[in-house]
């Protein structure tokens, strides 16, 4: 295993390889108490070449009690997407924010109907009711799992949620990025298989013509090690073979956000991660 050295070196270069007032107290909370109300919309898709591919959309609109943050709050329902700084890589499980001393009670609110449409085809979102085990979440989830092509890449998805709890109906829109099959890894057979030999794995992707600012990262298993490609460099990035075990995979990911605005919401994002898994050995 070759993580014990990166183990001492939890960050490296990539190269080296509304805010308002609760009108009534619940559960013991303060009247006065100061709650955030926050949200995430994700589409997330992998092609996998010996598990397939698959595909999912999901939504948490949350509200949280100060002092916890929107930030607890994601971590502690599983929404949140930690990454490195660009150009460089560290251990997946460092990443994330040291919890408080207090977990954060986390409100998941029932904001209706969610309904995502791309390319004329509408898939509605499956509500489903907590607590979990944790009995600091409570309210409704937001998910579907459904076939690729019903959540396609490089087009244009509308969003709308129906409201409730506080929340008005609306409806956004957002632009979804290309699937990361572009992206060439150097040392990549047409069987989908790498071999990582030599100092680094090498990769380059061509230019977005639409934007500019889409991200792509890697995450290196078994050994838990994510590496974020340099915005200044974009079109190429490499990643030390010291971070592969004799075996394992490289998961490509394109990932998009966009800030999701609406009223009553504070803060919020759209997020797209779109991703490739490649086989690889030593």
């Amino acid at each position: 295993m070759r993580l014990s050295l990166f183990a001492l070196l939890p960050v490296v270069p990539a190269a080296l390889g509304c805010a308002g007032t609760v009108s009534g107290a619940s559960d013991g909370v303060d009247a006065e108490a100061v709650t955030t109300t926050s949200a995430v919309v994700a589409v997330e898709r992998t092609a996998d070449s010996t598990e397939g591919s698959r595909a999912e959309a999901s939504a948490r609109f949350i509200r949280v009690v100060a002092p916890s943050s929107a930030d607890d709050a994601l971590r502690a329902i599983g929404a949140s997407l930690d990454l490195p700084a660009s150009g460089s890589c560290a251990a997946i499980t460092s990443l994330a924010v040291a919890p408080s001393t207090q977990a954060p009670v986390v409100e998941l609110l029932d904001v209706g109907g969610i309904t995502l449409q791309a390319d004329g085809v509408e898939t509605r979102l499956a509500a489903r009711q907590l607590p979990d085990v944790t009995d600091v979440v409570s309210g409704v989830v937001y998910a579907r799992a459904t076939e690729p092509s019903l959540l396609p890449t490089s087009t244009r998805y509308v969003i709308h949620v129906a409201g409730g709890q506080g929340l008005e109906p609306f409806e956004l829109t957002a632009a979804a990025p290309g699937d990361p099959g572009d992206v060439h890894v150097t040392g990549e057979d047409v069987a989908g298989t790498l071999v990582a030999t030599g100092a680094t794995v090498e990769l380059s992707w061509p230019a977005a013509a639409d934007r500019t600012d889409d991200v792509v990262y890697v995450d290196i298993r078994p050994n838990g090690v994510r590496c974020v490609f340099d915005g200044a460099t974009a079109g190429h990035g490499s990643v030390s073979t010291l971070f592969f075990d004799d075996a394992g995979t490289l998961v490509v990911h394109r990932l998009r956000r966009q800030p999701l605005s609406a009223r009553g919401i504070d803060s919020g994002e759209v997020r797209f991660d779109f991703a490739r898994t490649i086989a690889y050995r030593r």
